[in-house]
């Protein structure tokens, strides 16, 4: 055997005891205790982390009527414009969402979802939603519209003929 591998094979011999001084065993035994370990904790967080539903839902009501005293104090024909109502809507959610999951609940729920559709039903049930009619844009226009990416690909076209002919000079 040559010096060098001699040298080469001490020095892994070498690296691999040196590493496992520096890391802790890992045996199968020790893999187990952790890992029962860490289903006990998980378990002692199971069981502290039942969902409240009397809670939550006196959370949820309270939002709800949070949002709707902040509804009351503006004009019922405004209700139905979304951006004068959309900070209120939002804090609404987020209170909800946060008090739902404050209680160890799921978010959403049935019990959240049907109390957020009465909500819906009580303030916004007469906001009809209009139905918009498309019409297409004037004459010159929609010619410029359909015009400009036809002569754009012919031009394109004709640059990529145009270099490909000439590909000995470009090179």
């Amino acid at each position: 055997m040559d010096k060098d591998a001699l040298l080469l094979v001490q020095f892994l011999a070498f690296a691999v005891w040196g590493n496992s001084l520096l890391t802790p065993g890992f045996a199968a035994k020790d893999f187990a205790n952790s890992q029962n370990q860490l289903q006990s904790n998980q378990s002692d967080e199971n069981i502290l982390r039942i969902c409240n539903g009397t809670a939550m839902l006196e959370k949820v009501y309270w939002c709800g009527d949070l949002f709707a005293s902040q509804l009351n104090e503006m004009n019922s024909s405004d209700w139905c414009n979304f951006t004068l109502i959309a900070d209120y809507y939002s804090s609404f959610s987020f209170c909800m969402e946060f008090s739902t999951e404050s209680v160890f609940c799921y978010w959403p729920n049935p019990q959240v979802e049907s109390y957020v559709i009465n909500i819906h039903k009580l303030f916004f049930s007469n906001c009809t939603s209009e139905i918009l009619i498309f019409q297409d844009p004037p004459d010159n226009i929609l010619f410029a519209l359909i015009a400009v990416p036809i002569c754009l690909t012919v031009v394109v076209i004709a640059v990529v003929v145009w270099c490909s002919k000439r590909s000995d000079v470009l090179v």
